[in-house]
């Protein structure tokens, strides 16, 4: 007995089914009057067993003497009932091409994977960077082939990808009132697709005619994806080598496109005037149809939620670092981001932390290090952003070190980022110190890291390296990012690292440094765009199939409010072990997602604080 009653039926309960001959099993359409698309793209009827969701068609269920079958209804492919839907992520290169069949989508409970030789005749001359994501439109029902075969390098007309297109898109077909284009006959099969396009703004026409029948070019897919998706232009550096010969009309659409990795190309070519295929239009097809699937929910995170976590890690900031001192882990970047983020502390919370550091400076004669001015640079931005005076800790300048440029750059680029985040965090003057070897300019500092930047943009702690590393490459354009609008050799700079970045995001959102994805490289990248202006949230350059550079540092928060530095089940790179919660980790997810908010709030970026009022006295010890 298999598990869906066709003869016997559920009594005083409706449902709709279907019979699906390329798997070999019923396909659920509705029951009790809840039918698939009804809530959302990823809503339709899925069995399970015993709690177990199988994957297979419910026909091809062999059931056994005490087994429990349910059929539940998902509005998200299965998360919301607790089934593993990891087969739906996105593991493939480029694409764009059709299906020129009859399907109506839907999610029918079964989980492939798909073998493509059972469904087509021709399922063998499918490319391997298109075949899993042809089984996953199959299942979904967007494409079915003609006559036993799919064709995979067969051109596709522009009515044809329109109709995949708004099949992925989960938009109602509309087949009521005229035609906005002369060409489009209401009794033709497209005209429901054409009309749902154009009504949603998807399809555009040439004089009042859409030229059903023409071959759809791969910049037609490109501006016709942007506007499905509502992707925000882009005129992003995407290392394309023929973006010169895209039409004037498609550049923004192709270069958004392509940075957020919904198409790609041939190598470096995207070439736009040539004609889709059936595979290309698949793989794109089913790019969008989960970016459309969760971006509404990962890419663009409420505004709440971000402050709710600021909130929660800031307790647990408080909780675990009582006593603030004079160090790179429970100090500074606890005190910053605390301070930055507006949340209030326990009364002397503050104090303790300025007392620390006055009695720190002290015993240590005014010197915190013969080599690493990094020290400097970290307490003026906790200083600064407590409104206090860093010409006076305990009787010393913590400013004067930075005059000496010699020993700044000892620590490589290291050295001229944090000089410049820290000077400029409240526009300090350099002081001219007699008997340094050379004064400190921040002409100078610039200088350096521009010449260290690597061929095609980023920056790295090694100055031999050809590779970037974001986090590095993050830090840079952060401490550049006052000269942005000033300065066009640091715009051509920035602009590179940015688009470097871009490309630096893997599938699923994520940056990784030292051989492993974490947590920090994220939040360095979050600091850096907002910064700049750019939504880490929203910006098509930084979300990958649906995933933003926001929802991704959020995903590696933990319940007590701290943060992972790498997410349980991932390789370690040498610090944290994976699935233990990091103070380092927290304090950067910390101030990255206060740098987040006070962008979204209209505030002075996370660095710029010349909004805080400043103290005249100087810090007190204890």
């Amino acid at each position: 007995m298999d598990c869906f009653p066709k003869s016997a039926g559920w009594p005083g309960i409706h449902y709709d089914y279907s019979w699906s001959e390329q798997y070999n099993s019923v396909y659920v359409e509705s029951i009790d009057g809840d039918g698939e698309f009804d809530h959302g793209t990823g809503s339709g009827w899925m069995y399970n067993v015993n709690g177990d969701y199988p994957g297979f068609g419910a026909s091809l269920y062999e059931l056994e003497d005490g087994d429990t079958v349910q059929w539940r209804y998902t509005t998200n492919l299965g998360t919301d009932l607790g089934a593993d839907n990891s087969q739906w992520g996105t593991e493939d290169p480029d694409g764009g091409g059709t299906g020129a069949d009859q399907g109506t989508g839907g999610q029918d409970g079964t989980k492939p994977p798909v073998k493509l030789e059972q469904l087509y005749k021709d399922g063998g001359s499918i490319s391997d960077w298109a075949y899993s994501a042809i089984g996953k439109a199959a299942q979904l029902g967007f494409v079915q082939g003609s006559n036993g075969e799919f064709r995979p390098k067969a051109s596709v007309t522009r009515a044809e990808f329109t109709k995949l297109l708004v099949e992925a898109s989960g938009l109602k077909q509309t087949t009521a009132g005229d035609s906005a284009f002369k060409d489009v006959a209401a009794n033709s099969w497209y005209a429901p697709y054409v009309n749902a396009a154009y009504v949603n703004g998807i399809v555009e026409g040439d004089g009042g005619y859409f030229r059903p029948y023409a071959l759809m070019t791969r910049e037609q897919m490109a501006a016709t994806i942007v506007r499905a998706l509502g992707l925000t232009l882009a005129e992003a550096a995407t290392g394309l080598s023929d973006l010169n010969l895209v039409s004037e009309w498609a550049r923004k659409d192709v270069q958004t496109a392509a940075a957020a990795g919904i198409m790609s190309g041939y190598g470096d070519r995207f070439a736009p005037k040539d004609p889709v295929t059936r595979e290309m239009a698949a793989v794109v097809a089913m790019r969008s149809y989960e970016y459309l699937l969760t971006h509404q929910n990962a890419a663009d995170p409420a505004k709440p939620q971000v402050e709710a976590q600021i909130a929660q890690t800031a307790a647990f900031l408080q909780h675990s670092v009582t006593n603030p001192v004079v160090a790179s882990v429970g100090g500074e970047w606890t005190v910053l981001g605390l301070s930055r983020s507006g949340i209030p502390v326990p009364a002397g919370y503050y104090a303790k932390y300025e007392a620390n550091l006055v009695n720190t400076v002290k015993e240590k004669g005014g010197k915190l290090h013969n080599v690493k001015y990094t020290e400097y640079d970290r307490v003026i931005l906790a200083l600064t952003a407590l409104g206090g005076n860093i010409h006076n800790v305990a009787g010393y300048d913590l400013s004067a070190p930075l005059a000496d440029f010699e020993t700044v750059i000892k620590q490589g680029i290291n050295g001229p980022i944090f000089a410049l985040l820290a000077l400029d965090s409240g526009h300090y003057d350099i002081p001219v110190v007699n008997g340094v070897k050379t004064q400190t300019t921040r002409e100078l500092l610039m200088d350096f890291m521009l010449n260290r930047e690597i061929a095609g943009g980023g920056w790295s702690l090694d100055g031999a390296a050809t590779v970037p590393d974001p986090d590095v490459t993050a830090m840079a354009v952060q401490s550049l990012t006052p000269y942005y609008n000033s300065d066009v050799k640091v715009k051509q700079a920035v602009d590179l690292a940015i688009a470097w970045l871009s490309a630096a995001q893997d599938e699923n959102g994520e940056f990784a440094s030292g051989g492993s994805i974490n947590s920090e490289s994220t939040a360095q990248v979050v600091v850096a765009l907002a910064g700049l202006g750019i939504d880490p949230g929203k910006d098509a350059r930084f979300i990958k199939n649906g995933h933003s550079a926001i929802s991704v540092l959020l995903s590696y928060a933990a319940g007590s409010g701290g943060f992972y530095h790498i997410k349980p089940g991932q390789s370690g790179n040498g610090g944290a072990e994976p699935g233990m919660v990091d103070l380092m980790a927290t304090d950067q997810a910390m101030y990255a997602l206060v740098a987040y908010d006070r962008y979204l709030n209209g505030l002075n970026r996370l660095y710029d604080m010349t909004d805080v009022v400043v103290q005249t006295a100087a810090p007190k010890a204890a």
